[in-house]
């Protein structure tokens, strides 16, 4: 009996996931919203039947990606599936909801990393190399218009766009894993109603002034901070992972400093909207401080 449960709900997950499937892949602007909710029938049904049953259910997945969509469907649903499997499997063991999230972060990022390297591998598609290739046309389109215009590009101009684009390049590994905290928070997201509705135990948030995050990260930053200002070549292994390590840990300090600002407002009791308005402003000035800058570097 509870083995036909479990078949019988693994068949209506995996029908939700073919629909789900079908209008991300068939309709272009709503799908980009159901697109955030592939992973959430592989959540449901893991928390409920384990990881193991979550799996086969992911293997199962592949069948209607195919004979539906393409074998170029068949990455995105390797990516959600096994996120989805492996959120449900943390929240299944009473993970938090900040654990959940972490889980799905390294769940995406991993997949998204498996999935670039077998784009390069078989079918020698580089993410890197049309993204640069892609600047290359806006660059040459926006000089033209410019030209056009009677306002002839400096070789300075041309210099600043060319450090652009190689930064940009450089730092493609830190833009794939904010792009999987992206996709693991929108997935948490999405799913938390759904399981609310359901009455399942989803946990609760700690508050974002007693986040604390560990203090080897400061020491990690520090060194690699101290690391850049060294000679080593632009666009080398240790330059990229340097530099995008940097750009992490960064980010990491400054979600860790806005939660002291959030702790030390509530512990004088002045509110939250003192330390809301704190963050906004410090986000304002950093932004204008690097429109500041690229204004000075183009002129």
């Amino acid at each position: 009996m509870k083995n036909a449960r479990v078949l019988t709900e693994g068949a209506v997950q995996l029908a939700i996931f073919t629909v789900l499937l079908l209008l991300s892949l068939y309709m272009p602007v709503f799908g980009m919203v159901t697109t955030f909710f592939l992973a959430i029938p592989f959540l449901l049904f893991t928390m409920r039947h384990t990881y193991k049953n979550g799996l086969l259910l992911l293997a199962a997945s592949f069948v209607p990606s195919i004979w539906f969509g393409s074998f170029l469907s068949i990455p995105m649903t390797f990516m959600f599936a096994s996120s989805g499997v492996a959120m449900g499997h943390v929240w299944r063991k009473k993970g938090g909801k900040y654990a959940v999230l972490l889980v799905g972060t390294l769940s995406f990022l991993l997949s998204m990393i498996i999935i670039y390297a077998g784009s390069v591998l078989f079918f020698d598609i580089h993410i890197g190399k049309q993204i640069e290739e892609i600047m290359q046309q806006s660059f040459q389109s926006a000089k033209a218009v410019l030209e056009q215009l009677g306002q002839p590009v400096n070789e300075q101009f041309e210099k600043t766009m060319k450090q652009t684009m190689d930064v940009v390049i450089d730092l493609l590994p830190t833009a794939f894993v904010f792009a999987a905290a992206c996709f693991a928070w929108i997935t948490q997201q999405a799913a938390l109603p759904i399981l609310k509705r359901l009455n399942m135990p989803i946990g609760n948030w700690q508050p974002f002034r007693e986040l604390v995050l560990p203090k080897s990260l400061l020491w990690y930053y520090l060194a690699v901070m101290l690391l850049l200002f060294f000679p080593i070549e632009h666009g080398s292994f240790p330059y990229v992972a340097l530099l995008n390590l940097f750009q992490v840990l960064q980010l990491l300090m400054t979600i860790q400093g806005f939660s002291f600002v959030f702790y030390w407002m509530h512990h004088k009791k002045m509110g939250r909207k003192g330390a809301i308005a704190i963050v906004v402003l410090s986000l304002f000035f950093r932004m204008s401080k690097m429109f500041v800058g690229e204004k000075k570097t183009g002129s």
